[in-house]
This record gives structure tokens, C-alpha cells and sequence, in this order.
């Protein structure tokens, strides 16, 4: 038995990172960065750069639709979108791991616009990211699911 105090959660500018975690600093910082970049990408309309952030093999699971697998099945995926975000705001922040698999849930709050429409929309949901430590270091997301609250909770 160690002599070890009990496991608890620091917070960090509004990111929790659990110290349970076997996760270097620079690995949580890595990681809260990609989500960071993705975010910022994901506004800009910059789906390609989305992509880049993930492994060959990945998954995406939307809400209510089946998985999409791969970098090109997810490029046709944001090719086919209608939806114009203009504001994402993310929150309750957690990322977690051990050694070159981590997890990062944090609920989001978005607002876009429809191809053709003019009335800004707003949903709401969580999000969950497994990411994969690669050979050479780089932190890559593998899955992406994500729910969406029903209408009036945002």
C-alpha cells in the first residue's frame, strides 16, 4: 500500500484535469490545444484541418445516424453539411488517460445558421473524444461522439 493521498480533480482555467491520470502536463496541454484548434477550425469552415487532427482509422458517431469510419467518409460527411456555425462555446472540460490513450468530455453550446436560411439556431450537448498517442509523439483523435440535448435546453 502507498502512501499516496486519494484521488481528486484540479482545475485549471476551466479545465478539469483528473490526477488519477498517468498524462504529462505537456500531454494534457497537447491535448486541451487540439480541442482548442478544433474548435477555432470547426468556425472557420476549415474541415480539412478537423480531419488532420484525427487517426486514419477514425470514428465518428453523430447523434441518431450510423458511425462514420475514415478521414474520407468524415470529409464527405462536413462536404454534405448545410450548417453555417457562427459561435461555439465549450464547458466542464475533463480530459483523462494513461500512457497513449486519453479522453476528453466537455459539453458545448453552439449557435449556425442553416444553408438557405437566415435564423440563428442554437443546440446544445456533450462531447466525447478518445485520442491515441501516435509513434512520433502527436496526440490524434480516434473517436468522436457527441449527443445533442433536446429543444428548449439550450
Amino acid at each position: 500500500m502507498t502512501n499516496e493521498s486519494p484521488p481528486h480533480n484540479i482545475m485549471e482555467e476551466g479545465v478539469v484535469y483528473n490526477n488519477m491520470s498517468e498524462l504529462s502536463d505537456q500531454d494534457l496541454e497537447a491535448i486541451e490545444e487540439i480541442h482548442n484548434y478544433w474548435i477555432r477550425e470547426e468556425l472557420a469552415g476549415n474541415g480539412s484541418r478537423v480531419i488532420e487532427l484525427c487517426t486514419d482509422d477514425v470514428r465518428w458517431m453523430p447523434p441518431n445516424a450510423p458511425p462514420l469510419v475514415g478521414k474520407p467518409a468524415i470529409a464527405q460527411y462536413l462536404s454534405d453539411s448545410t450548417v453555417g456555425l457562427k459561435d461555439v462555446q465549450a464547458g466542464d472540460v475533463v480530459i483523462c488517460g494513461s500512457g497513449s490513450v486519453a479522453y476528453l468530455t466537455s459539453s458545448y453550446h453552439s449557435r449556425f445558421v442553416v444553408e438557405g436560411g437566415w435564423e440563428l439556431q442554437e443546440a446544445a450537448g456533450t462531447h466525447l473524444w478518445i485520442l491515441r498517442k501516435t509513434g512520433g509523439g502527436a496526440w490524434r483523435v480516434a473517436v468522436v461522439a457527441w449527443s445533442l440535448w433536446g429543444p428548449g435546453n439550450c
